[in-house]
């Protein structure tokens, strides 16, 4: 019994020194980001929502709270903090602009180390203004060229689309659109679409435009449509 004794002893003691294990949290999930795109020119306040949320100081002194987490959005080389917490999971921080135009996967990153991750869910479009090249006079019913260029942010990568509509001047002082064609992909900043006009008269533009508000329509000179002979 005595030799028993120091050995119960020398483990209760081992037992009391180790310590416990963390709980091993999983990663959060992001649920969603609002809006889901800007472009490359402006500022965005986003607001970005987690399955997990912060942690809080309460002083029952002063009744004041003050939040211990306050994780960070990373997108592309930025780093965002979400600096504002909205409650139900949902944190707000700006993004700035000069991110270059594409799909980006996001990463919100807490202060405990863990990452939360959400594949092309943010999207930066391209700033971009467009011209049309010089028209000439045309024929009725004889196809004719369009070549539309940008110019902008990044605009030698843009690989988008316009709308090109050819407008009608009417004598009522009305612009209808009475052709409209698809041009694209752009390629080094170009894009060409060929149009046929099956009605003659004094004065045809043309527009185009995206899909994008913040990029306003170009049009080019007016020309003329002569009837055919």
């Amino acid at each position: 019994m005595r030799r028993v004794l120091p050995i119960l002893v020398a483990l209760v003691f081992a037992c009391a020194c180790e310590p416990e294990s963390p709980d091993v949290l999983p990663p959060p999930r992001i649920l969603s980001i609002t809006p889901r795109s800007q472009t490359a020119i402006e500022s965005k306040r986003v607001t970005v929502q987690l399955d997990a949320e912060p942690r809080f100081l309460v002083n029952y002194g002063d009744r004041s709270v003050q939040q211990l987490d306050q994780p960070t959005l990373r997108i592309g080389p930025q780093s965002v903090p979400l600096d504002t917490y909205l409650g139900h999971g949902q944190y707000q921080g700006t993004v700035a602009q000069g991110l270059e135009a594409g799909t980006y996967d996001i990463h919100v990153e807490l202060q405990d180390g863990r990452v939360a991750s959400l594949a092309k869910a943010y999207e930066v479009k391209a700033a971009l203004n467009y011209w049309v090249e010089l028209l000439d006079d045309q024929v009725q019913g004889v196809p004719f060229l369009v070549t539309i260029h940008a110019t902008g942010t990044n605009a030698e990568r843009y690989e988008g689309f316009v709308t090109v509509n050819v407008l009608k001047n009417e004598l009522d002082g009305s612009n209808p659109s009475i052709v409209t064609t698809t041009c694209g992909p752009f390629a080094n900043a170009t894009c060409r679409a060929h149009i046929t006009l099956d009605t003659s008269g004094d004065l045809f533009l043309i527009r185009a435009t995206d899909d994008n508000p913040n990029n306003s329509p170009a049009y080019s000179n007016a020309f003329r449509v002569a009837p055919k002979n």
